[in-house]
């Protein structure tokens, strides 16, 4: 970072070389430095802050112009269905893969643009996943995120990827949403994120756009990502016949991704949104 900040380079040169009684030690020239890096690091902080850098979000799923390809989840064994409004907006045609190889064309029940959530239905019985009833979600919890990331390079094999909540709240203390650093691609929007017990605590949303922010911090974020507590998708599903399966969330007990990963990756689906 030294060398590619134009406010350390001349700092520390000839004027304190040429007045002997100013010369600092190595130790107080360490500090010095220190001080001005972290100075220009808040300045950049304060600056995206200011500007609004810090809440621009990607929206993660595989996208050309007439298809994307993400991922949702089963709610119930009706074969009822969560995925995010981004995937299918725009589109007139939606399909739900399951086995790889069977296609089966959604009814889209209920979409919410603000909360970017969408209800869809496939006739089927089908295995599903529970809600957590909890309406919090704290932060340092492990979790979990299956879906389908870079389907047409990486195959149709659920993926998995582990993290924590980073924080109970999103983009600009949203309580909406919370973020959690589960690695997350382009094909993940749209899939649960999964507590320790099991049980679905988000959907996944967006990521932040780091290199849109890099451009004005110089600083490269990693795994800033967020997701849909699950208590607003209770609220958003509150309208439907068939009630969601929900279960407590059950926080303290030790992740085992391996379990969790066999148990839910059936009720987990690639969606196709195409035109």
């Amino acid at each position: 970072m030294t060398a590619a900040n134009p406010f350390l380079k001349p700092a520390w040169g000839s004027p304190f070389r040429r007045r002997r009684s100013f010369r600092l030690s190595p130790t107080q020239r360490a500090w010095c430095i220190w001080a001005v890096s972290a100075t220009f690091v808040l300045f950049q902080f304060f600056f995206a802050l200011t500007s609004g850098a810090y809440a621009t979000v990607l929206p993660i799923e595989n996208t050309s112009k007439d298809q994307s390809v993400a991922t949702g989840f089963f709610i119930n064994d009706s074969g009822y269905l969560v995925t995010s409004n981004h995937v299918i907006k725009g589109k007139s045609k939606v399909f739900v893969l399951t086995k790889k190889t069977k296609a089966f064309k959604a009814k889209i029940l209920k979409i919410d643009e603000e909360l970017d959530l969408a209800l869809l239905k496939i006739n089927l019985i089908t295995p599903y996943l529970y809600l957590a009833h909890s309406k919090g979600v704290p932060a340092g919890m492990d979790v979990v995120t299956i879906g389908y990331p870079q389907a047409s390079l990486l195959g149709l094999n659920p993926k998995i990827t582990k993290g924590i909540v980073n924080s109970s709240s999103g983009i600009k203390d949203d309580t909406n949403t919370f973020q959690f650093s589960a690695e997350v691609q382009q094909g993940n929007s749209g899939g649960p994120l999964i507590a320790p017990g099991g049980t679905v605590v988000g959907v996944v949303q967006a990521k932040l756009d780091a290199l849109k922010l890099s451009e004005k911090t110089n600083d490269l974020t990693q795994n800033v990502n967020f997701a849909t507590k699950s208590a607003v998708l209770l609220e958003f599903l509150s309208g439907i016949s068939t009630i969601p399966a929900t279960q407590p969330l059950i926080f303290e007990q030790p992740m085992n991704a391996v379990s969790i990963y066999n148990e839910s990756k059936g009720a987990i689906v690639p969606i196709i949104a195409k035109n």
